[in-house]
């Protein structure tokens, strides 16, 4: 069964079925309240009639995600479920002509701590914050349990209310006071998603399911865009390989960016590219981190929850993530393309001669550094080295770096440095013809199809056609591509939708256009009707793995189609 995911730019939840089984708390990166995706006791709000035939999901309207039930008896149900703008909420719109009951059984810190219960509010037991289950119904409903309740036929409202503290929220004084619309908000909402100008004259729902992703990744408080909004989904069922992904990765942070000006959503990539300026530092690094918090803090520590038996006993569940202590030499390049990309669009030199003091220090410590070795793009925990495409990336900054220089009147500096990294790429990162993985090395790595995407290299260069050919021969998996045949945990099983997505781009500039759309159409069908994709296929299996939906492979799906349009 397909996950669905709802989202208000605040937090978002996931949706299995009928039931609500991820739901982090207030922020995309909080602890959460429903963990049944990673733990079968792990707190779940369930709507649950009895017999079911049959469900059929879909989003009636973008990020609202629609589910129609039918019984074995002939009854049906439906839920409307959303995320209401502004709040820490959920408000599931129910119809039915067949009763239900109604699992709603939250817990707190990762379904660590088992909640107090008081009449409709569960309160943390070792903290303050507290959930509230409110409904508006037109039948009747009975209490069946201390997480139950038997509702009759009828429609109306269920709703989970998340509070800081008791004393806030809907079974406040104040909240009694104020009494509560679920009808307005949902209205309002659905309103607000619908005003943008989502279309595309090809793939038109995948198009359309894509965009709405990366506009649902961004915390609008502050412009972050998240990476995924899930943690620990396997990249392998009962494999180790399980990260948090609810942080803002600067490489993917960009890539979005980049996605959302070409969908001419400039605001909104602006928003992302406002935020990753914020955390330019001129002490070290320009970004010291290669990922932040949505509030663009120091991240968290990575912590195993050994409490939690993971998704399909997948363990283990872990949160925060270990790549924040790595060096990554590749997210300023892909920064700084994604700047450019913007005042290629706009013209902006404003902002550009605003922030072009980080510009300056990106390029200068670039010039200075990129003899660095790194983890390189896919976070390898082993031994760093001079990874192929971090160095191509820092050529891609020191490059358009240049370029914005020269276009607000300013001396391109970084010139000669740019044409070092050329040469020694050329010099140290190739292996019988073709681009290796790392310097040193004879292995492929698919992350180098990207070369030509950023301009490092022409697309029909001979030593780009042999490194294609390579990935093709050694890597290729079907229409897929994996990242790399093994790594310091062993064999990279599944292909790699980033990689394949890239591998697509490359199609198109060679005029291989049906090949493209292969790779597109294949991706299309595994999606199914919500058209959600991951960060791996299973070929064989023909299901995505890893964390769900995955923010920057939608982003590519965005450019990619883009493409296509442009040459049918």
């Amino acid at each position: 069964m397909q996950l669905g995911f709802i989202s208000n730019q605040r937090t978002s939840a996931i949706i299995l079925g009928t039931s609500i089984v991820w739901f982090p708390v207030p922020k995309f990166d909080s602890p959460s309240i429903f963990t049944k995706l990673l733990d079968e006791d792990g707190g779940e709000f369930s709507i649950l009639p009895e017999k079911i035939e049959s469900i059929k999901q879909y989003y009636e309207h973008p990020l609202v995600l629609t589910t129609e039930v039918k019984t074995e008896r002939g009854g049906s149900l439906k839920i409307n479920d959303l995320l209401p703008l502004g709040e820490t909420v959920i408000i599931r719109k129910v119809e039915s002509d067949v009763p239900f009951t109604v699992v709603f059984k939250p817990a707190f810190k990762y379904a660590l701590y088992r909640p107090i219960i008081l009449r409709d509010i569960f309160v943390n037991s070792k903290g303050r914050d507290c959930v509230g289950f409110l409904y508006k119904w037109d039948g009747k409903v009975r209490r069946q349990g201390s997480f139950t309740w038997r509702f009759s036929k009828g429609k109306g409202f269920l709703v989970v209310n998340y509070a800081t503290d008791k004393e806030h929220g809907a079974f406040s004084e104040r909240g009694k006071a104020l009494q509560m619309d679920f009808e307005k908000p949902f209205e309002k909402t659905i309103k607000y998603w619908e005003s943008f100008d989502v279309k595309s004259k090809v793939y038109e729902d995948l198009y359309r399911s894509s965009v709405y992703v990366l506009l649902g990744s961004i915390y609008s408080p502050s412009g972050a865009s998240i990476a995924s909004p899930t943690t620990s989904l396997p990249e392998v069922i009962g494999g180790s390989r399980n990260w948090d992904y609810r942080f803002a990765w600067v490489r993917d942070s960009s890539i979005t960016a980049e996605a959302l000006i070409n969908a001419g959503f400039i605001i909104e990539a602006r928003r992302i590219l406002n935020f990753l300026l914020s955390l330019v530092n001129f002490t070290s690094k320009p970004f010291y981190y290669p990922l932040y918090t949505v509030e663009g803090t120091i991240p968290p520590p990575e912590v195993k929850l050994m409490w939690l038996s993971g998704y399909k006993n997948s363990k283990p569940v872990r949160v925060g993530n270990a790549a924040s202590k790595q060096i990554q030499l590749d997210v300023e390049g892909f920064f700084m393309n994604a700047l450019y990309k913007y005042f290629e669009k706009t013209g902006d030199t404003v902002l550009i001669k605003d922030v072009f003091d980080k510009v300056e220090h990106i390029a200068d410590w670039t010039s200075e550094n990129w003899l660095m070795k790194d983890s390189g793009i896919w976070e390898d925990r082993g031994e760093p080295r001079h990874y192929t495409h971090s160095k191509i990336m820092m050529w891609v900054a020191l490059d358009r770096a240049g370029k914005l220089a020269e276009y607000i009147g300013k001396e391109d500096r970084w010139k000669e440095s740019k044409e070092k990294i050329r040469k020694w790429v050329l010099e140290n990162c190739v292996s019988n013809g073709y681009l290796t993985r790392f310097a040193g090395s004879e292995n492929i790595d698919s992350s180098i199809l990207s070369a030509p995407l950023y301009g490092f290299i022409s697309e029909k260069d001979e030593l780009f056609l042999n490194t294609l050919s390579k990935i093709e021969k050694e890597l290729k998996v079907g229409n897929f591509v994996k990242r790399y045949k093994s790594d310091f945990m062993g064999e990279a099983k599944h292909p790699f939708l980033l990689t394949t997505l890239w591998l697509a781009r490359v199609y198109v500039r060679l005029g291989r256009i049906e090949e493209a759309k292969e790779i597109i159409s294949g991706i299309e069908q595994i999606a199914g009707s919500l058209h959600l994709v991951g960060e791996h296929v299973d070929v064989e299996k023909k299901e995505f793995t890893g964390n769900f939906p995955q923010v920057f492979v939608h982003a590519e799906i965005v450019n990619l189609i883009k493409e296509i349009e442009g040459v049918t």
